[in-house]
């Protein structure tokens, strides 16, 4: 294979340059780069360099355990499980086991657990930018001599920047999962799974540095990271479908992304101001502004991404809630703890900015608290078992407003709406119901039947999700 003899990264933005130039100049990664870019696969997101880039940033300051943090770890987890066993959390099919690592072994997990999260909305970016060239097509032939307005009319817009997406989503995605591994302690830190299901992780060299300064009882510190990773992987891998409903929801979301025209004559508007052809800097500027495009979500995305939120906000409380009942008589620093961890949350990592800026929603809920006192609310009038009702089927999850007005999903869990764990008497002597696409198959039909962008091999599924109802 032969790579062009131009640099087509010249007129990057001057943060992604200044990010190439960390990972060791572009002048030494411009050979690798354009391999990996013109001969990259035909998914929307370039993984080989995802990888590459995340180990990259990941390796900076990354360490092995020592064998006292492994010690410690390890017996955490032990006891953790021993300690919710007698809990009210759902049990989990089988036990589970501890990962005390480096950055880099985070990382490597987490490059496949996230292309659920990750590929829907690359591969509806990249359309959008492909139907934004064609719009701005004629107006770019206008400017340019007839002979390279002639070229450019015969150039197939999607095989040039479907490749062209794929290489920068690929940048983008290290970056994102390179920086959050320089700041997650464990896998449920985003509150979504970043490794196997029944797996938690104990990020050593990002504990030790966390947890500096605060003189605390390191295996203390242990016991309650591990319960915290024990609880989410409780709620996540005793609920099948609990993991499924979440990437459906952000392949909803990706899928519902659309052009607003007046949107879209404003940006090109905006980007071809003071643009001269003669001009290298007026292109550089344009291509400045270029990469400070946002699409903004529409009404039916804002929905979407309210019902995800509410998921996310319910399983951080309900987890945190369990854990803090099972320690609260057995640590007795649980509480300066608990308050180091509530000010690493509030505090949003350049990570958690990253990964919110790049699938343009953000997984993180604005209050926290709103969730913790829908849990005690709920636990407090009427146990455990009532809170167990929004397991038992998607539709019984509560939606924000319901976070915030516990009554009123009370009111619904005891209408007759209200969806049973065994849902097959509702059904009656009905046929069979007909099996709904997964996420995936959605997106293959909204694209036209192109398989080029649709997520590349489902075989990397490690759960095997379909459609956000959970179906296997």
């Amino acid at each position: 294979m032969t790579t062009p003899d131009f640099d087509p990264f010249e007129n990057l933005p001057p943060q992604m340059r200044e990010m190439l130039s960390q990972l060791g100049g572009i002048e030494n990664l411009l050979p690798q780069l354009q391999a990996i870019m013109f001969g990259a696969g035909a998914g929307p997101v370039n993984w080989d360099l995802a990888r590459r880039v995340a180990m990259q940033i990941a390796a900076d300051g990354d360490r092995s355990p020592t064998d006292d943090e492994t010690a410690r770890a390890t017996q955490a987890m032990e006891l953790a499980e021993h300690w919710l066993d007698a809990g009210t959390l759902p049990a989990p099919p089988d036990a589970g086991h501890i990962v005390v690592g480096r950055r880099t072994d985070w990382v490597d997990r987490a490059l496949t657990s996230m292309r659920p999260l990750v590929e829907p909305v690359a591969a509806a970016t990249t359309r959008s930018l492909i139907d934004l060239a064609a719009q701005q097509m004629p107006q770019a032939e206008h400017m340019l001599p007839p002979e390279m307005a002639g070229m450019l009319g015969n150039v197939d817009l999607s095989a040039v920047l479907r490749p062209m997406g794929a290489t920068l989503a690929g940048m983008q995605v290290g970056q994102v999962v390179g920086q959050l591994a320089t700041q997650l302690l464990g896998q449920y830190d985003l509150g979504v799974p970043t490794a196997e299901r029944d797996t938690a992780f104990h990020v050593a060299v990002n504990v030790a540095d966390a947890m500096a300064g605060w003189d605390l009882d390191a295996m203390e510190v242990s016991i309650a990271l591990a319960l915290h990773e024990t609880a989410h992987r409780r709620l996540f891998h005793a609920v099948p479908w609990l993991q499924a409903h979440l990437h459906g929801l952000i392949a909803q979301f990706a899928n519902g992304t659309q052009l607003d025209p007046e949107q879209m004559q404003r940006f090109a508007d905006d980007l071809m101001i003071g643009v001269d052809p003669d001009d290298p800097d007026s292109m550089q500027r344009a291509m400045d502004r270029a990469g400070d495009f946002r699409m903004e979500p529409t009404d039916a995305q804002r929905r979407v991404l309210a019902r995800l939120q509410g998921v996310i906000c319910l399983v951080q409380a309900w987890a945190r809630s369990e854990a803090d009942r099972v320690a609260a008589d057995r640590l007795p620093n649980l509480g300066r703890i608990t308050e180091v961890l509530r000010r690493r949350r509030a505090e949003r990592g350049d990570g958690e900015a990253m990964l919110a800026s790049l699938l343009g929603l953000d997984l993180k809920p604005q209050d926290e608290a709103v969730g913790d006192r829908f849990v005690a609310e709920v636990t407090a009038m009427h146990g455990p078992d009532l809170l167990q009702r929004a397991l038992d089927h998607p539709e019984n999850l509560p939606d924000l407003d319901e976070l915030a007005d516990p009554a009123r999903w009370l009111e619904r869990m005891e209408a007759d709406d209200a969806v049973p764990a065994d849902a097959s008497a509702l059904f009656g002597d009905l046929d069979d119901a007909p099996v709904e696409q997964s996420a995936s198959e959605r997106m293959h039909d909204l694209d036209g039947g192109r398989g080029d962008d649709g997520g590349g091999d489902r075989g990397d599924d490690p759960d095997g999700v379909r459609g956000d109802d959970g179906n296997t």
